[in-house]
């Protein structure tokens, strides 16, 4: 996705640590047993910075302000993940999603804040607030509990700025994204959305980045969605990274409305290792520097248990499956952060 991005300017630096293997340049590397463990340690920072109370707060308060700057098509669809996040094309269901367009904006709101009344228990604006940036607005985020919103008394953590960012021209419509957090003071997340429709076909994107002040997530998304309604075809593309190279999750998805069908491909990068999950007749296939670690066979019905097989036809044990879902679900669920945002 070619834009016009301002958020480098506010990148921020972080010290990443990695530990290298030494290995003998001139000859082949031996053979890893695939650790699901030490896996989950090197993908986890990816996730983790998600995992902050400012992310929390952004993406719980998307429905109490989403009317500010979301832009809801007809009929439309996005893959979200349910049950288990393991069986890549069983574990989505369709739900309502939107956009998050700065041309949706109401001109009557352009550079205003909007603060949480707890009367009301909805946003409203503050004739008192200054800063808004002048052709968008700004949403105050607080402490945010997932049943019940923001925690009463107010615990105010950071704020959210959603403006217009200056497009190449070509037809394209950006959106910036900016989270700060307040105590210490970070900004938490810098990223761009991209819509665009030309003969028949959306493309949309993201791209970004996102930090807890150590580690550093760069988000790189593309994709699609072409067809009428109950005939809606998406294709998403994901990469999520570490900065400076490292570590990254690339996530393949494909949601065919028309046949309810879903496939989807999952490559986990670390110490020069591959950990990949991809969709397969009645299944998926996991492997692990290109050597298949286990096949799994998901149950055709609710009450029937899904089966992980070694290559030798055998069981998996239960630890090994509970470890294994844990590092692909960590990954998963950190790209579906993305996802859920670039609905096109």
């Amino acid at each position: 996705m070619q834009t016009t991005r301002s958020f480098h300017r506010v990148l921020v630096t972080a010290a990443l640590g990695f530990s290298a293997a030494c290995h003998d340049s001139t000859g082949p590397m031996p053979a890893v047993a695939f650790d699901a463990r030490h896996a989950l340690q090197r993908i986890d920072p990816l996730a983790a910075v998600l995992d902050q109370p400012i992310f929390r707060s952004f993406q719980g308060a998307l429905s109490s302000f989403e009317t500010f700057f979301r832009s809801t098509p007809p009929a439309a669809v996005i893959v979200m993940p349910s049950r288990g996040a393991f069986d890549l094309h069983l574990t989505r269901s369709l739900a309502p999603a939107a956009q998050i367009r700065a041309s949706a904006i109401p001109d009557g709101v352009k550079g205003k804040t909007f603060v949480f009344d707890e009367t009301s228990r909805t946003y409203v604006v503050d004739p008192t607030a200054t800063g808004a940036p002048a052709s968008g607005v700004r949403f105050i985020l607080y402490t945010w509990d997932a049943l019940n919103g923001p925690t009463s008394p107010l615990q105010r953590i950071g704020r959210v700025d959603i403006f217009p960012a200056e497009s190449p021209g070509n037809g394209s419509e950006l959106t910036e994204v900016v989270v700060f957090r307040e105590t210490p003071f970070l900004v938490a997340a810098d990223f761009i959305t991209m819509h665009q429709t030309a003969g028949g076909v959306n493309t949309f994107g993201i791209e970004g980045s996102a930090t807890d002040g150590f580690t550093v997530d760069v988000v790189d998304l593309n994709g699609t969605e072409s067809g009428t309604t109950g005939q809606h075809r998406l294709v998403y593309n994901t990469t999520l990274s570490s900065s400076p190279p490292g570590t990254s999750a690339v996530e393949q998805i494909t949601s065919d409305q028309a046949t309810a069908s879903q496939t989807g491909r999952l490559e986990l990068s670390y110490e020069g290792h591959k950990l990949t999950d991809e969709s397969v007749s009645s299944g998926a296939e996991v492997k692990f520097d290109g050597n298949l670690y286990a096949r799994v066979l998901f149950a055709p019905t609710v009450d029937d248990q899904t089966q992980y097989l070694k290559p030798d036809g055998t069981p998996l044990g239960q630890q090994e499956v509970a470890d294994l879902n844990a590092v692909l679900e960590r990954a998963i669920v950190a790209n579906f952060f993305w996802i859920s945002l670039a609905f096109p």
